[in-house]
């Protein structure tokens, strides 16, 4: 990632998995509680999303996932519970969610905005089309040539002209 790339990585909320703890908390004397809240809490922290200018980088656990925004075809914020919520994210091939995140709403139009802007670079870095040069490849260097030719007067103003011409 370059230095000049914009990103923020977002994490779950606690309350993403209320119920995975609250269980966890109720069945702690008969000791699967004590599991249940060990492995809701290695899930949840193994879970982030980091987005950039370009991308949205999925981390699960084990499981990593890119997806380039200019692939993102809609951003769709989901229900809420407890002040969290999930974004769903569908592409042309495949449908992501972003859960527990604060603000559903508010995330999910500001990707839908970066998707726009990634969309606009595309099309700009497709229209840029490379700088013609103004004369064809090695004519400076003929015309510096010649140009030394008519200095050391070896060569006429009129011939100078003419073949100058030529060039351009």
């Amino acid at each position: 990632m370059s230095n000049n790339q914009k990103s923020i990585t977002l994490t779950p909320s606690w309350k993403a998995f209320f119920w995975q703890y609250f269980f966890g908390v109720i069945l702690i004397p008969a000791l699967v509680g004590m599991y249940l809240i060990w492995k809701t809490r290695k899930t949840h922290k193994s879970i982030s999303y980091t987005i950039t200018d370009r991308k949205i980088t999925v981390v699960d656990g084990h499981i990593s996932q890119n997806i380039d925004l200019s692939d993102i075809r809609q951003a769709v914020a989901g229900e809420k519970h407890f002040g969290v919520g999930s974004i769903i994210i569908k592409t042309s091939g495949r449908e992501v969610e972003l859960i527990g995140l604060r603000n559903p709403e508010a995330i999910s139009q500001s990707i839908e905005k970066a998707v726009e802007a990634e969309l606009k670079r595309l099309a700009a870095e497709k229209e840029a089309k490379p700088r013609e040069p103004e004369y064809e490849p090695g004519s400076m260097d003929q015309l510096e040539y010649l140009t030394g030719l008519w200095q050391q007067g070896l060569m006429t103003d009129e011939d100078f002209k003419a073949e100058k011409k030529k060039l351009q």
